[in-house]
């Protein structure tokens, strides 16, 4: 029969095998999105050509007087929260994380912000594939992105 510090121990070993599987399970699920989102932004890049001429795949066509970059507050979110937000919420949210890291200083003209939406974008695909991971609801989503913005080579300007 164990004493109760015998039963404490195995409890907290227990408790670290767990969190660690957790870590492993967060960590893969974040590698594969970052592996996707690179097979995607090299897609994005493709050119096709037409009669000599150069013609990009991506197309800007957002305006910048919609100020889709406005009104994000899940910059404290945990997993749980992101998945009940709005599309526009999400977005606005990436582009102020994105805007006070990577795009810092870069954003002059409305086509900065233009290019930044599809950046953006990329990023909350990203954090929904993340999301989809079972036993992630507790975790900031701040983390989560912050783990992709380093991870990823793409999403700046």
């Amino acid at each position: 029969m164990l004493n109760q510090e015998e039963f404490d121990n195995r409890m907290r070993e227990i408790s670290k095998a767990k969190n660690k599987k957790n870590i492993i399970i967060v960590l893969a699920a974040l590698g594969f999105v970052v592996f996707m989102l690179i097979i995607n932004i090299n897609k994005e890049k493709q050119v096709k050509s037409h009669n000599g001429v150069e013609i990009s795949r991506t197309s800007s066509s957002s305006s910048y007087s919609k100020q889709w970059f406005k009104g994000g507050n899940l910059h404290k979110a945990t997993v749980a929260q992101w998945k009940g937000a709005t599309h526009q919420n999400k977005l606005a949210t990436a582009a102020d994380w994105l805007a006070s890291t990577i795009w810092e200083g870069y954003l002059t003209s409305p086509d900065d912000f233009n290019k930044m939406k599809v950046k953006a974008q990329m990023l909350v695909n990203a954090v929904e594939g993340v999301v989809t991971v079972k036993k992630t609801d507790y975790l900031k989503v701040t983390e989560l992105a912050a783990a992709i913005i380093i991870m990823s080579n793409d999403l700046g300007p």
